[in-house]
């Protein structure tokens, strides 16, 4: 049409060979020379859907906790098996229901149709799950169970029964498969792999499992540690019309600030009134060089006690999950897993979830960026919740501030990328770190931690 209106085919063509007369009080004015198509598109269909021209037919999902407080004792269960921090936090990872729709460890079934479909089915219905969540148990307990026809197994954790496996059931550890569809190697110099290798020969799940209490671990940070259901009443709480959430294992760097500031800007440009941030740091298992849960908690809150980010419009919680190191298997589950907490956006990044290659030095398993790209892809399976990809950020040694960076720009050389290594090697000497990269009391708390590592 436009073609047609410029050869004169066309006569009065607005915009072309007729004014465009801008109305005085538009519905909705949507920039798209500011904002990108995608945002565009959103602000669209938020407006429509605050008019009512539109119904939303997938609604945020909040999925409630499973665990049903009630009192088990040994006498309960047929036989009860201690088992790991790592298996804990799994344990408390399905019982809050983090891992919707699966409510026990992964049957037979379910373990294959996650490796090799990244799905599990329920009542039909397939929904996202990459990563395995299995629970191993030794070739000497599996016959003790069997020849005494046990039909309850109590899983401990620190002398307390955590859960429950009702009806039993077990299949083969099948390590180098779940570590080479999981992963892409089966290396045990990957981190997880390592901890498959290390399981034992059989793998248990059952009929159903019960959880009869929230896993606790007494460590001065269970506070944080909140249910999916907690997070929603929270977003409510605070009136929120968006909660767009930030998974990370790294202490926080004024390029994430920078990333979590413009990300609630592009938000209210969208037309959301009032976004709000859960700063979701996964608090389980991770390999010895990642700095812990505790440092990297105590890290974030002095960044919101210090107003390096807006404590009004943020809610720090933790993630339990331990990590499994998998690349852009890892980003889905990431991603999927907080789908239940009310989310509506999810900011995904550089290499979330990579790691080096185990046998080749200085080269990473994963493309850094393949896992933004495939969350993108298959952000259709995320029950409406919209994906927000970012760009790096990087400190500008001309002006000593975090901004974007383009490689391509003319001042690209006046940036400066500090490595988890550097700020190892600077905590250790109880160094500064350039200034403009960190909160100086966020750097405080880390320096801290270096000293006594």
């Amino acid at each position: 049409m436009y073609k047609k209106a410029r050869a004169g085919i066309i006569p009065h063509f607005t915009g072309v060979s007729a004014p465009y007369d801008e109305p005085s009080h538009a519905e909705v004015t949507i920039d798209t020379g500011k904002n990108d198509l995608d945002s565009c598109k959103e602000m669209l269909r938020n407006h429509m859907l605050e008019t009512g021209v539109l119904v939303d037919s997938r609604p945020a999902r909040v999925c409630d906790t499973i665990v049903k407080e009630e009192k088990v004792s040994s006498s309960d269960c047929g036989m009860t098996i201690p088992v790991s921090t790592m298996q804990a936090e799994f344990i408390q990872t399905i019982g809050e229901n983090w891992a919707f729709p699966l409510t026990r460890f992964m049957n037979e079934m379910e373990l294959l149709e996650c490796m090799h479909m990244k799905t599990v089915t329920k009542n039909g219905e397939k929904f996202p799950m990459s990563c395995p969540i299995t629970q191993d148990i030794s070739e000497i307990n599996k016959k003790k169970i069997e020849a005494e026809k046990h039909v309850k197994i109590g899983l401990t954790y620190q002398g307390e029964i955590i859960c429950v496996i009702n009806k039993p059931c077990f299949f083969e550890n099948r390590k180098e498969e779940i570590c080479t569809r999981s992963f892409g190697t089966f290396s045990k110099k990957h981190p997880m792999a390592e901890n498959i290798w290390a399981q034992e020969s059989w793998l248990i799940s059952g009929e159903s499992m019960d959880f009869p209490c929230h896993v606790k671990f007494n460590d001065g940070l269970d506070n944080y540690r909140m249910t999916p259901k907690q997070i929603n009443d929270e977003k409510v709480r605070r009136g929120a019309d968006a909660l767009f959430a930030f998974q990370v294992r790294n202490p926080l760097h004024n390029g994430h600030c920078l990333l979590l500031k413009d990300t609630r800007e592009k938000l209210i440009r969208m037309g959301y009134k009032n976004p709000v941030l859960l700063l979701h740091p996964l608090g389980g298992w991770c390999k010895d060089d990642d700095v812990p849960l505790a440092p990297r908690i105590h890290q974030h809150q002095a960044l919101i006690d210090d107003g390096t980010l807006p404590k009004d419009s943020i809610i720090l919680a933790v993630w339990p999950s331990p990590m499994f190191y998998g690349g852009p298997s890892e980003v889905l589950w990431h991603a999927s897993s907080r789908v239940g907490a009310g989310i509506t956006h999810f900011i995904t990044g550089r290499d979330p979830a990579g790691v080096g290659h185990p046998e080749k030095a200085g080269v990473p398993l994963y493309d850094v960026w393949h896992g933004q790209k495939l969350l993108v892809h298959s952000k259709g399976m995320l029950n409406g919740v919209e994906v927000l990809p970012f760009r790096m950020a990087a400190l500008n040694g001309k002006t000593d501030t975090m901004e974007f960076f383009n490689p391509t720009a003319p001042n690209a050389k006046d940036f400066v990328f500090i490595s988890g290594t550097k700020m190892r090697e600077l905590g250790a000497q109880q160094a500064e770190l350039p200034k403009g990269f960190m909160s100086p009391a966020g750097w405080t708390v880390l320096k801290e931690y270096y000293a006594n590592k």
